[in-house]
Parts: C-alpha cells; sequence; structure tokens
C-alpha cells in the first residue's frame, strides 16, 4: 500500500498560490525599477533645463524666453514631485507583495509540515503492522510459549 496524502489537492494548491504570489512580487519590482529608472530621467531632464537657463541667463535674454525658461523647470519639478508619488506607491505595492508571498510560504510550510508528520505515522503504522505479521509468523511457526510441544 502506497501513502497516499489525503490533504495533496490542498498542498498543491498552496504551491501554486505561492509561486504567483512570485511572479506578483517580480512584476511588482520590475515596476518598481521602471518608475525609479523614470525618475532619474526627470531628474536629468530638470538639471539639463536648469543648466541651459544658467548659460542663457549669461547673455542678454528678452522676458519672454526667461519666463518661459522658468515655467519649464517648475513644470519638470511638478514632474518629479509626480515621480517621486508614483514610486512611493510601488514602494507600498512591492511591500505588500512581499507581505502576500511571506503568507503564501508559511501556508505551504504549514500543510508540507503536516504531510510529514502523516508520512512519519504511516510509516509508524506500517513498521507496527510488518512487526505484528512477524509476530504471527513466528507464533505460527514456533507456537505460544505456553504451547511448546
Amino acid at each position: 500500500m502506497a501513502y497516499h496524502f489525503k490533504l495533496e489537492t490542498i498542498l498543491g494548491l498552496r504551491r501554486n498560490l505561492e509561486e504567483l504570489a512570485q511572479q506578483k512580487l517580480a512584476k511588482e519590482i520590475t515596476r518598481l525599477e521602471e518608475y525609479r529608472r523614470g525618475l532619474a530621467a526627470l531628474k536629468q531632464q530638470r538639471q539639463k533645463l536648469i543648466a541651459e537657463f544658467e548659460e542663457e541667463k549669461q547673455r542678454a535674454m528678452v522676458a519672454p524666453l526667461f519666463a518661459l525658461r522658468v515655467e519649464g523647470i517648475f513644470h519638470k519639478e511638478e514632474e518629479i514631485e509626480a515621480g517621486t508619488s508614483v514610486v512611493e506607491a510601488q514602494q507600498g505595492a512591492v511591500a505588500q507583495a512581499r507581505d502576500e508571498l511571506a503568507a503564501k510560504m508559511r501556508d505551504k510550510k504549514v500543510m508540507e509540515k503536516a504531510r510529514e508528520r502523516d508520512y512519519q505515522k504511516y510509516l509508524q503504522a506500517a513498521l507496527k503492522k510488518e512487526q505484528n505479521e512477524a509476530d504471527e509468523q513466528m507464533v505460527l511457526r514456533f507456537g505460544r510459549k505456553g504451547n511448546l510441544h
């Protein structure tokens, strides 16, 4: 008689859920990295705008062009603030995905421990059965202690 864990389907489900949680975490981390790269690019663009503005300030600049440059820098600052908010929100999503993965891993581990305990019980029962069969063979072969011929 081969061993069969009664809750094997639940264990399989928990393994699948853990795998899905790992995939979700990987996606969230990838998305966070993309947002961080975008934010770094925005900061670089802002630095470039500021450098161009400083360079043009050295020469004579008409008021509308000055206002346009200042407005461009201000707009880039707003984009950076929005990008920072997105990065922070994504960091929260990554943390949540990590927590979910940890919970799924704990659930799977509980089922694996239950399976291991059940398997140990099965082995003990099989050993006891084997011992009883060996004892019965000995009784049939040699008789009981009080009934020696």
